[in-house]
């Protein structure tokens, strides 16, 4: 029996480890996925108004968020060829421009939802949206992410810290058993 549990002490650790992982990742994308509500909403909205010919500076408005500081949501819009027309997001006082595979995708796809990374230090959950009408374009809709991240982060720990308490548990376990069995078990 000791030589048995001796061998086989680390298949629950590699089950929990499994478990655990499992968990993070579900966390991690659920937690992700909801950072794209507020922007489904704003992108779907606005190329539902660009297309029956709002103009591209009306929906925007007079905003202005610096995307690399604010959590506010933003609104980007650009023509077909992926020039900017309006935007209430700025990147250092400039309005960023989109990688044009997320363009294209757009358009073969009607949108694209991803994490954009437009300066090292900058990244955004943003839904990009292809509209038609007599003008069509793209409207960009995102927000930082450094909050969502955090809260990613603070899962991390959690799990992690759950995952050592289960791993001590169970080497305390193996070696009390270890330690109570007689040697002729």
């Amino acid at each position: 029996m000791k030589s048995l549990l001796l061998k086989l002490w680390f298949l629950p650790v590699i089950v929990s480890t499994i478990m655990m992982f499992a968990m993070y990742f579900a966390i991690q994308q659920t937690i992700r996925q909801s950072a794209n509500d507020p922007q489904i909403e704003l992108a779907e909205d606005g190329a539902a108004a660009l297309e029956s010919g709002t103009a591209p500076v009306a929906l925007v408005g007079a905003v202005h968020v610096e995307i690399a500081k604010s959590l506010a949501p933003f609104v980007m819009i650009y023509d077909e060829t992926g020039a900017p027309l309006a935007s209430s997001g700025y990147l250092n006082g400039q309005v960023p421009v989109l990688p044009r595979g997320v363009l294209d995708y757009a358009r073969a796809n009607a949108d694209d939802r991803i994490t954009w990374q437009p300066a090292s230090s900058t990244r955004i959950a943003a839904i990009v949206r292809h509209y038609g009408g007599a003008n069509p374009g793209f409207i960009a809709a995102g927000r930082n992410m450094r909050e969502v991240e955090n809260r990613v982060d603070v899962i991390g720990f959690i799990i992690l810290g759950a995952w050592g308490m289960i791993v001590a548990a169970i080497i305390i376990l193996v070696v009390g058993i270890y330690r109570f069995t007689p040697s002729s078990v």
